[in-house]
């Protein structure tokens, strides 16, 4: 099989590179995570066997699955685990996200405790993330010895790694030792980079490849009704929160540190007018992290659109500080340079001096980290649990300009970080609740993001592909098999 992703990532090092939803498919190729995500949004062990807290979650205890080896024939073991984590924590991509764990301790072969700062209710949701798949000591070793290589990457997952050429292929074999009877399905599989979304679509209309995934929402429309494919969003209900679209604005460069500036732009944006023109018919004007509905929405106070406003307070930052110049970036994605130039219409309209830069998909994540840039075209935020998106929100993670920084707004507003850890810790269901309310609000005061509105990513395939909407978990459950653009190919398969 293969499949037209959205672009190129920078490497295949849980601890070093750079992962978006493109890096995620490759990393469920190769590698399985400790943790997954059930359908019913439930935490359930995958390369772990048992993973138990104690009674102040605090401390946590994790039992291996036995008999699991790499791909190299290296057991999986609690010194491996160990291991990543070491590597994981003294990143300077992934420490903040593990900055809560103060010790990883092995009692014996098969059992790890993680011992962490604080209670952290979602320390378990956070292992299906990038810093829950394991690599081998082989891979820790490549990656210490020769960091910033192109490693070989070894995991214990569905395929091995057989060759990557960027920007052109990454291809995988079957895994014929792997630990899950019956899996995968497929021979092979290859992803294809395909920057330019009506490209990706030709190429699948065309044959040259099987499937695609994309994060324009007129995809969908293009192939729901068309004979010989089949188009979906999401197989289940988002769990937790949605991806969500938006305007990143940079709160540690002028001019847009600036508050006025920035609740200007934020009334110049016509979300409406967007979702219109780049959504898939509808429009669902959002106003913060939680849909409506959620249990932790809120009434955010965000503005509205009110151009005749946001020139007014264009003049008003004018006078002290002359006009305000912004550079918004856009990766060469046609679609999004077109959503741009929107944008930079909207914004030019109230006073402001907007110009536009392309930028490379792998460079533009890089721009992101390490905070040079103004304001650029962004999606963040889609978790099954809030609690992940600590690392994004946290004053903790706000870097000076040029080191990374996993707070890619550079917003640090001690009112977020003291609902953060109110949010992450209590047992109180009710005090959470009201912690992720209070950050969901003062975002709409502080304005770091100008809300685009809930990013869908759909997954397009000729009908000879198979098995997207299932996944079994190793317990039996079922797993939540399509996740914003996120999908398992040991799950697919070709038929006629």
């Amino acid at each position: 099989m293969t499949i037209g992703t959205m672009a190129e990532i920078d490497g295949l090092s849980p601890s070093q590179n750079r992962w978006d939803t493109n890096g995620l498919l490759y990393a469920n190729t190769i590698y399985d995570p400790l943790m997954a995500v059930a359908e019913d949004g439930t935490i359930r062990p995958y390369l772990a066997q048992s993973l138990t807290p104690n009674a102040t979650n605090d401390q946590w205890t994790m039992t291996l699955r036995p008999g699991i080896v790499f791909h190299d024939g290296s057991p999986l073991n609690a010194a491996v685990v160990k291991g990543n984590f070491e590597a994981l924590r003294n990143s300077a991509l992934t420490g903040g996200a593990l900055a809560g764990v103060s010790s990883v301790a092995t009692p014996d072969p098969m059992t790890i405790v993680f011992t962490l700062n604080g209670p952290a209710t979602g320390f378990a949701a956070g292992l299906t993330t990038q810093v829950g798949y394991m690599v081998s000591q082989s891979t820790l070793d490549q990656t210490a010895s020769s960091p910033g290589t192109q490693l070989t990457p070894v995991g214990t997952g569905p395929f091995v790694f057989s060759e990557w050429e960027p920007n052109g292929h990454f291809t995988a074999t079957r895994n014929p030792h792997y630990w899950q009877p019956g899996l995968p399905y497929l021979d092979q599989v290859t992803f294809r980079p395909i920057v330019d979304t009506i490209q990706r679509e030709n190429s699948l209309r065309t044959g040259a490849v099987d499937a695609i995934i994309s994060i324009d929402a007129q995809t969908y429309q293009h192939f729901k009704d068309r004979n010989g494919f089949e188009a979906l969003y999401e197989t289940s209900p988002v769990v937790g929160e949605p991806t969500m679209g938006f305007i990143l604005l940079n709160c540690a460069r002028s001019p847009t540190n600036d508050p006025t500036v920035r609740r200007a732009l934020a009334m110049a944006t016509d979300q409406r007018a967007i979702q219109k023109v780049f959504g898939d018919g509808s429009v669902h004007v959002v106003d913060g992290l939680f849909l409506s509905g959620s249990e932790y929405y809120s009434h955010t106070n965000y503005p509205a659109h009110d151009p005749t406003g946001a020139a007014a307070l264009i003049r008003e930052y004018t006078a002290q500080h002359g006009p305000p110049v912004i550079e918004l970036s856009t990766t060469p994605d046609p679609r999004v340079t077109q959503l741009i130039q929107v944008v930079q219409e909207m914004w030019t309209r109230v006073g402001v001096h907007a110009t536009i830069a392309v930028v490379q998909q792998a460079n533009a994540i890089v721009d992101l980290l390490e905070g040079n840039y103004q304001a650029v075209p962004s999606a963040l935020f889609g978790a099954v649990n809030p609690d992940l998106n600590y690392p994004w929100l946290s004053t903790t993670t706000v870097q000076p300009v040029g080191t990374i920084g996993l707070n890619l707004a550079r917003n640090a507003d001690p009112a977020i970080e003291a609902a953060l850890i109110v949010g992450r810790s209590t047992l109180d269901h009710t005090a959470r609740i009201d912690a992720y309310r209070t950050v969901n609000e003062r975002l709409g005061h502080d304005l770091p993001y100008l809300w685009i509105g809930r990013d869908v990513f759909p997954f397009v395939a000729t009908q000879r592909v198979h098995g997207i909407r299932h996944r079994t978990l190793p317990d039996g459950a079922a797993g939540y098999a399509y996740n914003e653009g996120v999908f398992f190919p040991a799950n697919l398969w070709l038929g006629t």
